[in-house]
C-alpha cells in the first residue's frame, strides 16, 4: 500500500464533522471525523454498505458515538466523493485502504466497524491487517460467499432491473456518486459491487480461528441477505471468544432500525473489551468464572498505570486478574479491587420457607433460584433491603431481601445445621404455633431438614432458624437417618414421592412444590437422597456421568438442540428425571407444571419435540 506525503485537504463537513481528503494507494479518499481524540482510546472507523457513502449510512449514529470516541467515517473508494482511477472494487483494496487511513491519520489501532459489504471489508481487515485493529465489529458481514447470494444478487444489482424498477435507488445512487464520478456510474458501480459480492470473501472455519481481536458480531434476525444461511452465526462460532448481536424482528440495517439500541451495545462492546487489558480480563473470565456461582466483575484503568477496580468473590481471582495482565503491565495495582468472600464476609440461614433469589435487587428481577428454610449463605454484600448472598449448597448467587435472613456467627451456624435431624417428606406441610396445632404459622416445603426438639403424640415440634418454634404432624417427617440412599430402592422410593407433584405450577428458579422449573425439580429429587447435584441444567449435563444405553430410573434425560454458538456444539434447555425406559417425570412450561412424558411415539403421552432435542441422559449416584 502507498500513502502519500502530502497532508490532508480540508472541505466543509456533510454531517457536521471535519471533513478532509487524503491520497492512499493511488486514490483520493474522502473521510469525515467527529469526536475529540483520547489518549485512553482507540478511534472508531466507520464502514459503509454497498453503493452508499460513509454519509449516507452512519449519519445518525455517527454523532452519538462522537460523544465518547474519535469517529472517523470515509467513503469507499469509488464511493461518494473518494476516488477511483483504475476502477476496480474489490474487499482487500478497500481493507488496505482502511489500514493506511488508520495509520496516516497517526493511530496505532482503531475499533473497525463496518455494515454489509463494510462488514465484509471489516472483516477483511481483521484477517489481513490484524496489526491496526483494536476491535472489529462486523454488521451483516459473510464470511464466505453461500449458494443463495450468487443465486439471487445477480437480479438485485441488474442495472436495467434497477432503471425499470427501483427508480428510487438508482436516483439515490446518482445523488450520492454522480457528482464525483458522472450521471451514469451508478451502472458500473452496480456491476462492480455485484462482482465482488458473489466472488468474496472465502474465509474458512480455520482462518476465523485465527483471529485475537474482540470481535461483535451483529445481525438482525430477519435479515433477508444473511440470516437465511446464518452467516452471523457462522462467524461468530469460529471466532474465539466472539460476542454475537441477533436482535428479533430486526432486517438488515439494525443501526438505522434500532439506533438507541445499537448505540448502547457498541458502546457497552468497547467499554468492557475496547482495549487489551479489559479484553484479557473478559477472556479469563469467560474462560473460568460462570457469573451464576461466583463474581468476576472487574474493570482495568489504564490513565496513570494500569489498576483493577470493582469486585472478585475471592482472592484467588484478584490474583489471576493481576497475573493475566502481566504481558501487558510489568505491575498491576489491584488496591481497589474488592473481595467479597473472606473469614469476615457474614453468614446468615435463611428464615422463611421459600426466598427467591433474583438476577438484581429489584422487585422484578428475574428469580434465578429458591433459597430454601434452613439452607445457609453468605452475605457478599448488601443494598439498603436487599442483601448478595452465595448459597453454601450449590454456590449459587444472587439477590434476596436481606429480612429473610437469620444473621448468626460459625458457631451458631454450625450448631444449627448439626442439630438438624429429620427431612420433610410432606409436599407442603402445615406449621403451626401450637402443639394442638390451632394456630397456622406457615408451611415447610418438600426436602427442607430441619432440627426435631420435642414430640406429643402425633405431633412433632421443629426449631427454626431464629428460635421460633412450629408444631407440625409427626408423619410428615422422615428421621434423616432414614432418608432414601441413592441406590435401586431409594431411587424407586423417592420417585414415588416425585410423582405426587404431578400437576405442580411451572416456576421458573422454583426449588419447592409452590413451583419447579425442570433444572430445580431434578435438583430437589437428588437432594432428597442426600445427594448433591448443580442447580441448571447445562451444569448438570457436565457434572453428571454418561449413560450408554436405556436410561435407568432416577438418569437424569436432557434436551436441547446443536448450537453453532458453543464450544461443545449443543445448547441443553431442558432436564427431566427418568422413570426408566423412555418414560419420565419433568416440570416443564409446555404442561406448565410437573407432568408425565414418554420418549415413545406409541405411547398417548409423546412429545415428538423432546424426542427429536434429546442430547443424552446422566447418571449421580
Amino acid at each position: 500500500m502507498t500513502i502519500d506525503d502530502r497532508p490532508p485537504t480540508i472541505v466543509s463537513g456533510l454531517l457536521g464533522g471535519t471533513s478532509l481528503f487524503v491520497d492512499i494507494n493511488g486514490a483520493k479518499i474522502f473521510y469525515e471525523t467527529f469526536g475529540e481524540d483520547r489518549a485512553d482510546r482507540a478511534p472508531i472507523v466507520l464502514i459503509h454498505g454497498s453503493t452508499g457513502t460513509g454519509q449516507s449510512n452512519w449519519r445518525l449514529v455517527a454523532p452519538w458515538l462522537a460523544r465518547e470516541y474519535r469517529v472517523i467515517v470515509p467513503d469507499c473508494r469509488g464511493h461518494g466523493q473518494s476516488t477511483n482511477p483504475e476502477r476496480s472494487y474489490s474487499f482487500k483494496e478497500m481493507a488496505d485502504d482502511v489500514a493506511a487511513l488508520v495509520r496516516v491519520l497517526g493511530y496505532e489501532r482503531a475499533h473497525i466497524l463496518g455494515h454489509s459489504n463494510g462488514g465484509n471489508v471489516a472483516l477483511v481487515t481483521l484477517l489481513e491487517h490484524a496489526e491496526i485493529v483494536q476491535t472489529a465489529i462486523l454488521q451483516a458481514a459473510n464470511a464466505y460467499v453461500s449458494v443463495d447470494l450468487i443465486e439471487k444478487e445477480p437480479a438485485v444489482f441488474d442495472p436495467e432491473r434497477i432503471a425499470r424498477e427501483d427508480a428510487a435507488w438508482m436516483n439515490r445512487m446518482i445523488a450520492l456518486h454522480g457528482a464525483t464520478h458522472g450521471e451514469n456510474y451508478w451502472r458500473e458501480l452496480a456491476q462492480l459491487t455485484l462482482r465482488e459480492t458473489i466472488s468474496a470473501p472465502n474465509y474458512t472455519p480455520a482462518d476465523l480461528a485465527r483471529v485475537r481481536r474482540a470481535t461483535l458480531v451483529i445481525q438482525g434476525e430477519q435479515d433477508r441477505v444473511n440470516a437465511p444461511m446464518r452467516h452471523a452465526q457462522f462467524i461468530a462460532q469460529h471466532i474465539p471468544d466472539c460476542e454475537h448481536w441477533l436482535p428479533r424482528g430486526v432486517g438488515h440495517t439494525v443501526h438505522a432500525e434500532l439506533p438507541n439500541d445499537w448505540i448502547a451495545r457498541v458502546l457497552d462492546f468497547l467499554s468492557r473489551r475496547g482495549d487489551d487489558a479489559n479484553d484479557a480480563l473478559y477472556r479469563l473470565q469467560r474462560a473460568q468464572y460462570d457469573s451464576r456461582a461466583t463474581v468476576f466483575e472487574v474493570k482495568a484503568k489504564c490513565a496513570a498505570g494500569l489498576a483493577l477496580a470493582g469486585q472478585v468473590l475471592t482472592r484467588e481471582q484478584a490474583q489471576a486478574a493481576c497475573e493475566t495482565l502481566t504481558p501487558i503491565a510489568p505491575h498491576v495495582d489491584s488496591a481497589d479491587l474488592k473481595i467479597l468472600l473472606t473469614d469476615a464476609t457474614p453468614v446468615a440461614i435463611v428464615n422463611r420457607a421459600v426466598a427467591n433469589v433474583l438476577r438484581a435487587p429489584q422487585f422484578l428481577a428475574e428469580c434465578m433460584t429458591q433459597a430454601r428454610l434452613g439452607e445457609v449463605v453468605r452475605i457478599l454484600d448488601e443494598q439498603g433491603d436487599w442483601a448478595r448472598v452465595q448459597l453454601e449448597a450449590d454456590g449459587y448467587i444472587g439477590w434476596m431481601r436481606a429480612g429473610m435472613l437469620q444473621r448468626c456467627d460459625a458457631h451458631a451456624w454450625r450448631e444449627y445445621r448439626a442439630a438438624r435431624n429429620v427431612i420433610v417428606w410432606g409436599e407442603l406441610v402445615p406449621g403451626f404455633d401450637d402443639a394442638a396445632r390451632t394456630r397456622i404459622a406457615g408451611k415447610l416445603p418438600f426436602a427442607i431438614t430441619l432440627p426435631q426438639i420435642d414430640q406429643r403424640d402425633d405431633a412433632a415440634a421443629v426449631r427454626l432458624p431464629d428460635g421460633r418454634v412450629w408444631w407440625v404432624t409427626q408423619d410428615a417427617l422422615l428421621p434423616l437417618a432414614q432418608r432414601p440412599r441413592p441406590d435401586a430402592a431409594g431411587v424407586a422410593a423417592t420417585l414415588e414421592r416425585m410423582r405426587r407433584f404431578v400437576g405442580v405450577p411451572y416456576f421458573w428458579g422454583g426449588r419447592t412444590p409452590f413451583g419447579f422449573d425442570c433444572s430445580g425439580f431434578a435438583q430437589t429429587f437428588w437432594e432428597f437422597m442426600g445427594v448433591p447435584i448443580p442447580r441448571d441444567s447445562d451444569q448438570q449435563f457436565r457434572a453428571g456421568a454418561a449413560v450408554a444405553g436405556v436410561a435407568a430410573p432416577g438418569d437424569l434425560l436432557f434436551f436441547g438442540e446443536p448450537s453453532e454458538l458453543s464450544a461443545r456444539n449443543e445448547r441443553i434447555t431442558h432436564v427431566a428425571v427418568s422413570l426408566g425406559g423412555e418414560a419420565f417425570i419433568h416440570a416443564n412450561a409446555a404442561a406448565w407444571g410437573v407432568s408425565s412424558n414418554s420418549l415413545d411415539p406409541a405411547a398417548p403421552n409423546y412429545r415428538a419435540w423432546l424426542h427429536e432435542h434429546f442430547v443424552g441422559a446422566r447418571r449421580f449416584r
